[in-house]
């Protein structure tokens, strides 16, 4: 069953995949070694995609801060080791003050990534309630249809020279009963 909480789950592992991806190249671009081409640009996003994959697929019953920033932080470091074994590391190595830009960025961004899925599974929670209040929420009735039946009107008995075409009254007095 696709609930809200798997939904999470997969909208993190999307969020850790990217977000990482971009970390690693735009830290390794701002380094000074510019934006990896090529095999190393391959490899850094399959690394980095396949740590956000791994990342969704992991249920954690109460600490998903930990799990995401440990994705991050695990991403963040193959990429930069991949880049460093395809020689597109100009720096000499991970660096002290890189390393904490990487472990700071990737606490930032985890901060961030957990508050989604929280936000989100808050949401889809309470749309689906409203949802269920508004489907099962009783109808107005329909107004009743009044139609008005035609209805044929005599003609007026005509009052005039003529009278009317009855039988004199006084014939009607002869009659014997």
């Amino acid at each position: 069953m696709n609930s809200p909480a798997a939904r999470a789950r997969q909208l993190r592992g999307a969020l850790i995949g990217v977000s990482s991806a971009l970390m690693t190249t735009g830290a390794h671009a701002a380094a000074g070694g510019g934006v990896p081409r090529g095999p190393a640009l391959v490899v850094v996003l399959l690394i980095c995609l396949t740590a956000g994959t791994l990342a969704g697929c992991v249920r954690p019953d109460r600490n998903t801060y930990a799990v995401t920033a440990a994705a991050l932080c695990g991403a963040q470091l193959s990429g930069h080791l991949a880049m460093t074994l395809a020689a597109h590391h100009h720096h000499g190595g991970l660096g002290v003050s890189m390393a904490a830009a990487h472990l700071g960025a990737a606490l930032l961004v985890a901060a961030a990534i957990t508050s989604v899925e929280f936000l989100y599974t808050v949401c889809v929670s309470v749309l689906c309630w409203v949802r269920l209040f508004a489907l099962r929420a009783p109808r107005p009735p329909a107004p009743p249809i009044r139609h008005r039946a035609t209805i044929a009107r005599p003609r007026p008995v005509p009052i005039g020279g003529t009278g009317m075409r009855a039988p004199p009254a006084v014939a009607s007095a002869l009659t014997p009963a």
